[in-house]
C-alpha cells in the first residue's frame, strides 16, 4: 500500500511539472501583443480552471494526511495538512484573480475596440 501511495505521489508531481511547463510556453504575451481580448479571456479562464484543479489536489493531499497518517513519516501530521490547505487556499485565490481577469477581458471584447 505504501508503495502504491509513493508511486501515486511521484506521478502527481510529474503531472504538475508538465502542467507548469506548458503554461510557461503559452503565456498571455501573444494576446497582449495582438491586443486580442478574446484570446486573453480564454487564457485567464484556462488559468483559473488549472488553479482550481491544483487547489483540489492540495485539499486531497491534506485529507490524505488527516485520514491516513500511518502512511507518512512526519512527526506532525496536523502541520503537514495545514500547510497543504494553505497552498490550496493560495491556488483558490489565484483562481479567483485569473477568473476576474478573464471576465474583464471578456467584457472588453463585447465593447469592441
Amino acid at each position: 500500500m505504501r508503495q502504491v501511495m509513493r508511486l501515486a505521489s511521484v506521478f502527481i508531481v510529474f503531472l504538475l511539472v508538465l502542467a507548469t511547463q506548458s503554461f510557461a510556453a503559452t503565456g498571455p504575451e501573444p494576446g497582449i501583443a495582438k491586443g486580442n481580448h478574446q484570446e486573453l479571456a480564454m487564457y485567464y479562464a484556462d488559468q483559473a480552471q488549472d488553479f482550481k484543479a491544483k487547489a483540489r489536489l492540495w485539499d486531497n493531499t491534506a485529507e490524505s494526511y488527516e485520514h491516513h497518517p500511518e502512511l507518512y513519516k512526519s512527526s506532525d501530521i496536523a502541520d503537514e495538512a495545514a500547510h497543504c490547505r494553505q497552498i490550496a487556499r493560495n491556488y483558490r485565490k489565484m483562481a479567483d484573480e485569473a477568473a476576474a481577469l478573464a471576465s474583464e477581458h471578456l467584457s472588453l471584447t463585447r465593447k469592441g475596440p
